[in-house]
């Protein structure tokens, strides 16, 4: 009798023979599949980078604390339009002549961004893009609104 044939039919006939798929081959692929899959995804990276800045505490103990130091530069725009970058009033114009200055005097050149909700989105990336032309090299997305 061959593989995958079986010979059957009604008595005092010829009998005919019967086709019966082999699954024998399928499962063995799925099988062999099955681990490859088993082995390589653990090895697959499900991480994301992410930097954060590294404190030194020896390097604040040390040094007292400067009282003109601003803190980090947040740029604010208000409902008015009014644009801030910590306390000082910068109008579009100044932006060439003042971020970089300010951003020079940080330790990194990042600028948080905080805009009143009732600002046309235009306007937001507009400053934005203002600020990316002048030096800063990042700029992060405030959530919640600044403590004056």
């Amino acid at each position: 009798m061959g593989m995958g044939a079986q010979i059957g039919g009604p008595k005092g006939k010829r009998p005919q023979p019967v086709p019966v798929m082999n699954v024998t081959p399928l499962v063995d692929i799925a099988l062999v599949v099955l681990i490859i899959f088993m082995v390589i995804v653990p090895m697959m990276d499900k991480g994301f980078w992410l930097n954060v800045p590294k404190k030194d505490p020896k390097a604040k103990a040390d040094e007292p604390e400067d009282p003109d130091d601003e803190g980090p530069l947040v740029l604010t725009i208000s409902s008015r339009g009014t644009i801030r970058v910590n306390k000082a009033i910068l109008k579009r114009t100044d932006f060439a002549t003042r971020l970089p200055r300010m951003l020079a005097a940080q330790d990194l050149p990042i600028v948080y961004f905080d805009a009143a909700d009732d600002i046309p989105y235009g306007t937001a990336v507009e400053i934005m893009d203002l600020a990316k032309a002048n030096g800063a090299k990042a700029i992060a997305m405030l959530t919640e609104p600044v403590a004056k």
